[in-house]
């Protein structure tokens, strides 16, 4: 029998991680014989729910076996409650780890509930009405909702290699040497990504958590992950797991709405730029705000120079306000039209062709060279913008946040193997 398996919300505050738990029960399913088919699947969930977990990641599997069903839901179940005791330590920390599995099937009804867990706000109640629906056997508790959820993706858009740490390493500051992981960033561009933040001097691939993983590598073709291995010197690992994910899709943006934590693409007109208090901007000219913090770096530095009437689409994610009511938090522009930035100057003389200053309304102009007194009509000046049309976005990559050069390389699936 194939089955598909979901599971979530393995990880707390002092350690664990649904990765990790993932792993290791992959190398206890060669012990029972459960085949693992094809990569393991990391989905990364709503990234604007503010009562996630750490890394609002679920996993998926499908698996190939002779045991049945119900065996298998208390195999995964019972490893899952002895890893939240021994190495999580979830239940001291509110979290509610989940288990879901079915017979493997492609569902619209599961893709689904996948397309609005990673945009909008999905309960446990929305969860069990659909695994009732569809047959899905459930353990657990609000994790059930991210395991459906990864269930119903269906298909890898980049891949992720994780490495884990030793036991005796987990209370150690981790070790990765950056020039050899930057070398290998720039070696493999741009089939890597988000690997390296070169304005900072910064790598983004180790962990900063209190859980087991050490690094992790993110690109599009398996067999450049897997030479990272080779070339990042760091601590020693204890293993490593490959998943396709849904990272750097941009799924989030798949549909658009004003409700609370959901996703939100829409035009804006620009009516005014505030720059506030320690470097964040407000845009106006929407129903609701637009913010565009400080931190988001070369984005906010762009919305600096928007004037009125200029027109942007903005991809973000709306959030409560007590001020406004919403806001729309950006995290990327698409600058479609920049209004010209004109200034009207004074004519310059007929006779000397010096500069003039106006003798007052309809009164004409003299030259402040030869003092020649005339007439004429201010002249329109046109000034250079600081902006260009096009695209900018948030140095700050969240996880599914498609990184601009990555548009030029999705059609070319061929070459990603």
């Amino acid at each position: 029998m194939r089955y598909i398996i979901g599971v979530d919300d393995h990880d707390s505050p002092v350690g664990g991680c649904t990765t990790h738990f993932s792993w290791l029960l992959f190398r206890e399913f060669e012990k029972i014989q459960v085949k693992l088919e094809g990569y393991p699947r990391l989905t990364r969930l709503n990234p604007n729910i503010p009562w996630k977990t750490r890394g609002n990641a679920s996993i998926s599997f499908v698996v190939e076996t002779e045991r049945d069903m119900d065996e298998l839901l208390d195999i995964v179940w019972n490893l899952s409650l002895d890893y939240i005791e021994n190495i999580s330590k979830g239940y001291n920390y509110k979290r509610s780890p989940g288990v879901a599995i079915m017979n493997f099937r492609h569902d619209p009804l599961l893709e689904h509930i996948y397309w609005k867990a990673v945009t909008d706000v999905v309960t446990r109640e929305y969860a069990v009405k659909i695994s009732e629906k569809l047959g899905i056997k459930t353990k657990g508790g609000r994790g059930i909702i991210g395991a459906i959820a990864s269930m119903g993706f269906k298909t890898g858009i980049t891949y992720e290699l994780l490495t884990y740490r030793r036991r005796e390493n987990w209370n150690s500051p981790r070790r990765v040497d950056f020039n050899t992981v930057m070398n290998y960033d720039l070696a493999f561009f741009p089939y890597v990504y988000a690997n390296v933040d070169y304005v900072s001097k910064e790598q983004l691939i180790v962990s900063h958590g209190n859980d087991p993983v050490l690094y992790g590598l993110r690109g599009l073709k398996p067999s450049v992950l897997l030479e990272g291995l080779k070339l990042i010197r760091s601590e020693d690992v204890e293993g490593y797991q490959l998943f396709e994910t849904n990272q750097g899709s941009d799924h989030h943006f798949k549909t658009s709405s004003l409700k609370p934590y959901s996703s939100f693409v829409g035009d804006v007109t620009i009516k005014k730029v505030n720059v506030m208090r320690g470097g964040d901007c407000m845009l106006f000219g929407y129903k609701f705000p637009v913010i565009v913090y400080k931190e988001t770096g070369e984005l906010n530095q762009a919305v600096r120079y928007l004037l009125p009437g200029d027109a942007i689409k903005v991809y973000g994610a709306a959030k409560p306000s007590a001020e406004y009511g919403l806001v729309i938090e950006a995290e990327r522009i698409d600058i479609t039209e920049l209004k010209p930035d004109q200034m009207y100057i004074n004519p310059r003389c007929p006779l000397c062709g010096g500069s003039s200053e106006s003798l007052g309304r309809n009164k004409g102009f003299r030259c402040r060279k030869c003092r020649n007194k005339f007439k004429g009509n201010k002249i329109i000046q046109e000034r250079p913008r600081s902006v260009t049309i096009g695209v900018y976005q948030t140095r700050k990559y969240r996880h599914l946040t498609k990184p601009i050069f990555l548009e030029t390389i999705y059609d070319s699936k061929e070459d990603l193997k």
